[in-house]
């Protein structure tokens, strides 16, 4: 009896968390329950997978939980991804970073010519954001996004938002570009080209890119967020990939993460894969972003977010460790969770990139007739959309293709709609949002 109760008790030391895993649960427990989404965690180090669990809920209502084998939109850690697509096809000789854009997206307008790949893939190329001039077009995150409308909202920008290299600003639209000049280059698609060349030597079976959001997608946590009146599904419905688009799992992305240590494929392309690039000037990119990518003292990461989704993958090479974080909760703060898990791991403290949030601006007061000045019709080429404010009940309404938006005085002369910046021009607007500036409108 007495030594069946000695390997039972050894049995339960054995299962015991240790006490770096207890503080690791410490720090999900918000997430760790049995009626809400929540988050997957890996954690590799010296190339061993030393933790892997789920907190919370892959499906509301069927009460599935999460799991290490739970696969998540991973929103903008596809970059990675894309961008080794890229060196790939470079290296097969198929195409150049240096290839000017238009060589394979003739549809753009001429000053994409000066446009190379490379700085699309680290967001020096000045091109305006999709997702921000779809917002402008009145469009949201849980939009249906297709790739041929897209591309030609892109093409019918007629500027950029800072000359080519003089200038940082993350865009979503390099890397679907990219992914565009990637199947014409090499005849297959981006899905195809990265399951072939990266998702079966790595044995990433759960992983794939979809550019068809109706496609189900086996094991997969929907996504939500947080309303007054609870938890509301949030899922994607873009079409589009290379920006996103990617689902996997945390086990994926620990065999995508001993990659960088003990290569099977791209061993020479890594180095070039997260080294950080540098504007016209010589100085280093702001930030320190690479190619999907980004570096900051000796530490490698990349956050995603898309409606119901927060993912982030970070590389702590100097301490062997990497930590993935998936979360299917909107606006889960993933870099602070992965970077408090890392801390436990190596004893040192990591400084959060989650960025502070914008300031609320003082309120501004209407001038007599200032409303009346800026009430009428506007179009705009770039968009291929009408604005149209109105004057109402002693307040100023804008009607896009989305929801109506009240419009209030910033002051100097410029005014705000929700996110947009509008500043009259003498033959009309000048519209500005977040990673799309400048947009014009003519007064009809």
């Amino acid at each position: 009896m007495r030594r069946f109760l000695s390997i039972l008790l050894s049995g339960i030391a054995i299962w015991a968390a240790s006490p770096e895993e207890q503080r690791v649960d410490a720090v999900f427990e918000r997430y760790a329950k049995a009626d809400s989404p929540g988050c997957a965690l890996g954690v590799l180090r010296a190339g061993e997978t030393i933790l892997a669990k789920g907190y919370g809920l892959a499906d509301l209502e069927h009460r599935l939980p999460l799991t290490p084998r739970t696969r998540f939109y991973m929103a903008s850690v596809s970059k990675q991804f894309t961008s080794m697509a890229l060196l790939l096809a470079e290296a097969d000789g198929k195409l150049r970073l240096d290839d000017g854009i238009r060589k394979w997206i003739p549809e753009l307008p001429a000053y994409a010519d000066a446009i190379p790949i490379r700085r699309m893939l680290d967001h020096t190329s000045g091109l305006r954001d999709y997702l921000a001039l779809w917002s402008l077009r009145g469009f949201s995150n849980e939009s249906v996004l297709k790739e041929g409308a897209t591309l030609s909202l892109i093409a019918r920008q007629q500027a950029l938002n800072f000359p080519v290299g003089s200038d940082y600003n993350y865009s979503n639209s390099g890397y679907l570009l990219a992914s565009i000049a990637l199947r014409r280059a090499t005849g297959k698609p981006l899905d195809a080209f990265v399951n072939t060349r990266i998702f079966q030597p790595l044995e990433m079976s759960a992983s794939r890119f979809q550019s068809d959001h109706g496609e189900p997608v086996p094991d997969r946590a929907h996504g939500y967020h947080l309303r007054d009146s609870g938890w509301k599904t949030a899922d994607v419905g873009f079409d589009l990939i290379g920006s996103g688009g990617m689902y996997s799992n945390i086990e994926d992305m620990l065999r995508w993460a001993r990659n960088f240590e003990k290569p099977v494929i791209g061993a020479a392309l890594l180095s070039a894969l997260q080294t950080p690039g540098k504007l016209a000037d010589g100085r280093r990119t702001p930030g320190g972003y690479a190619l999907g990518i980004i570096e900051k003292d000796g530490t490698y990461s990349h956050s995603g977010g898309a409606v119901g989704y927060s993912t982030y993958f970070l590389r702590v090479p100097k301490s062997g460790l990497t930590v993935v974080c998936l979360c299917n909760v909107g606006g889960a703060p993933v870099a602070r969770l992965a970077e408090s898990v890392a801390s436990i791991f190596t004893g040192q403290p990591l400084e959060s990139k989650e960025p502070a949030g914008p300031r609320k601006p003082a309120a501004v007061a209407w001038k007599a007739g200032e409303m009346a000045r800026l009430a009428g019709s506007y179009w705009s080429e770039e968009l291929f959309s009408v604005w149209q404010f109105t004057e109402r009940a002693g307040k100023l309404w804008l009607q896009t293709d989305g929801p109506e938006l009240a419009v209030e005085p910033a002051g100097g002369g410029r005014y705000r709609a929700g996110d947009f910046e509008i500043q009259p021009k003498p033959a009309g607007l000048e519209v500005s949002v977040g990673r799309a500036r400048g947009i014009r409108f003519s007064r009809r």
